[in-house]
C-alpha cells in the first residue's frame, strides 16, 4: 500500500467518522476540497468510493455502515470494542487533521519515532495469510553480521514508540530456535530487511495476544519473570499523574497514596517505577524493596 493511498484509506474514515453520519454528497462535497484529492476531482466516483470503503474493511477491521432509509454513512464506534480499532481510529484522526495543517507543522512536535515501520505492511500481510517471514536481523550488542532467520509472526505490538513483532522462529534450514511454546519478540528498527516466503504456518488455536502479555509490562518476557502484586506508596503530587496514566491494566488504589498491580518484575516495569524518584517508595515485594533501598544508597554516597 503507497502512503498516497493510506492517506485516502484516513481521510474516508476521519470524514466519516467526524461527521457522525453523513451523505455521499456531503462526502463529495469535501473530496473536492481535500489535499489529497491528487486529480482534484469534483466527486469521488462510486466505483472508488466503494472501493475505499471495501479496502478499509478488509485491511482495518472498520465497517462503514449506511443508514439506508435516510441515505447516510457513518462507523459504529459502539462495535469498535477491541485495543486495536481504537488505537486505528485515534491515529486516523490524528493523521488527517496534520494532514490538512500542513502550514503548522513546524508548530508541531513529535517524539523520534525509531526505524522499522516499513515492515508493518509486510507482517500485517504474513499474518493475515499465514506466511513465514524471512527476516535479517542485528542485534543492539550485536558486532557480526545480521542473523538471519524464519519467523511466524503471531502478534504485533507497539512499546514506547517501538514496534515489535512476535513469532516462532526457525534457523533457514529448517531447525527450530525457540521451543514451540516460546516465541521470541523482534523490534523492527533492528530489522535490516524482510521478505514474505511462500512457507505456511498455523496459528495456534489457543494463543491470545491479549492474555499472552497480560502479566507483563512491556516487552521484556519468559519464565523466568513470575506476575505477583506489587505495591508502592506515591507523594500526594504524583498520584494524580499515576491515577490517570495506569503503569499497567491491573493498576489499583488500595488505599490513599498507595497502588498495587499484578505484574512481573521485569526490567522495563522496574525502570519505570525508578522515573518517580523520591516521589516513590517500595512496599512489597520485599526483595524489590531492597533493591530501590541499595540503588538509593549507592546514589546518596555519589553526592556525599
Amino acid at each position: 500500500m503507497s502512503v498516497s493511498q493510506h492517506k485516502k484509506y484516513v481521510w474516508l474514515v476521519d470524514t466519516i467518522r467526524s461527521a457522525g453520519k453523513i451523505s455521499r454528497k456531503e462526502i463529495d462535497r469535501k473530496w473536492a476540497s481535500a489535499r489529497i484529492n491528487d486529480n482534484h476531482e469534483s466527486r469521488l466516483p462510486d466505483s472508488t468510493f466503494f472501493r475505499y470503503k471495501n479496502d478499509v474493511e478488509e485491511l482495518f477491521d472498520i465497517e462503514i455502515l449506511c443508514d439506508r432509509s435516510k441515505g447516510l454513512y457513518y462507523i459504529d464506534d459502539s462495535d469498535i470494542n477491541s485495543q486495536t480499532k481504537q488505537w486505528l481510529l485515534s491515529q486516523f484522526a490524528v493523521s488527517q487533521s496534520l494532514d490538512a495543517s500542513r502550514e503548522l507543522r513546524d508548530r508541531i512536535l513529535y517524539e523520534p519515532i525509531p526505524e522499522g515501520t516499513e515492515y508493518l505492511t509486510t507482517i500485517v500481510n504474513a499474518m493475515r495469510d499465514s506466511k513465514w517471514l524471512k527476516v535479517s536481523h542485528l542485534r543492539f550488542d550485536s558486532k557480526e553480521l545480521p542473523h538471519i532467520f524464519l519467523l511466524a509472526p503471531l502478534c504485533l505490538k507497539v512499546f514506547k514508540q517501538r514496534w515489535y513483532v512476535l513469532g516462532f522462529t526457525e534457523e533457514t534450514d529448517g531447525s527450530r530456535k525457540t521451543p514451540k511454546d516460546a516465541p521470541r519478540l523482534y523490534a523492527l528498527d533492528r530489522v535490516k530487511h524482510m521478505e514474505t516466503t511462500e512457507k505456511t504456518f498455523r496459528l495456534p488455536r489457543n494463543f491470545d495476544p491479549q492474555s499472552y502479555f497480560a502479566g507483563y509490562y512491556g516487552v521484556f518476557l519468559g519464565k523466568q519473570f513470575t506476575p505477583q502484586p506489587i505495591r508502592a506508596r506515591f507523594t500526594e503530587s504524583a498520584v494524580p499523574f499515576v491515577r490517570s496514566l495506569p503503569l499497567h491494566h491491573s493498576q489499583k488504589e488500595v488505599e490513599p497514596c498507595v497502588f498495587e498491580w499484578f505484574v512481573a518484575p521485569t526490567l522495563d516495569f522496574v525502570q519505570q517505577l525508578r522515573t518517580y524518584g523520591s516521589e516513590i517508595e517500595i512496599l512489597a515485594p520485599e526483595s524489590l524493596r531492597q533493591t530501590f533501598a541499595e540503588e538509593a544508597r549507592n546514589i546518596l554516597k555519589k553526592y556525599e
